[in-house]
């Protein structure tokens, strides 16, 4: 491509970009509608210029989404019961799985093989609901990308 043909594509770009801005007078608006109806290369550029502009809007309206939906996030109720939830889920957890244990570490007619299965079931769900539970603490405290918004 050479330095003419770059110009007329900038130029091109130009005024379709004021077009659908709507920054052009309406003498301009014109001209550039005729050009799009009736030159192929303006129609394209015109249909690529006018979908990216329409993605780009939409990314925007999904931006203000996640604004929103962050801010009913660190809402202090919604935090609050959130945390209170977890350690609801968590404490249950262990009572019902030391429940578990005592139920079936007390009665004879269930053998030593099952027993030590069932044990070694429940002490790795319990370890692996401590750990996230102890990362997850940890990460609240210092989680140095808590603003970062993706």
């Amino acid at each position: 491509m050479n330095v003419e043909q770059t110009e007329m594509n900038d130029e091109k770009f130009e005024k379709l970009s004021g077009y659908l801005d709507g920054e052009l007078t309406q003498q301009e608006a014109q001209r550039v509608s005729l050009l799009i109806e009736t030159d192929p290369e303006y129609k394209s550029l015109y249909q690529e210029l006018s979908m990216m502009r329409s993605e780009i809007q939409s990314l925007s309206l999904q931006e203000q989404e996640l604004e929103h939906l962050d801010k009913l996030f660190e809402e202090p109720v919604a935090k609050t019961s959130r945390i209170f939830g977890f350690a609801l889920i968590a404490v249950s957890a262990v009572f019902v799985i030391g429940f578990t244990f005592y139920k079936i570490f007390t009665n004879p007619a269930i053998g030593l093989l099952e027993k030590v299965l069932v044990g070694a079931v429940g002490s790795g769900t319990l370890l692996l609901l401590f750990s996230v539970l102890r990362q997850r603490l940890i990460s609240m405290k210092k989680d140095k990308y808590k603003r970062v918004k993706i």
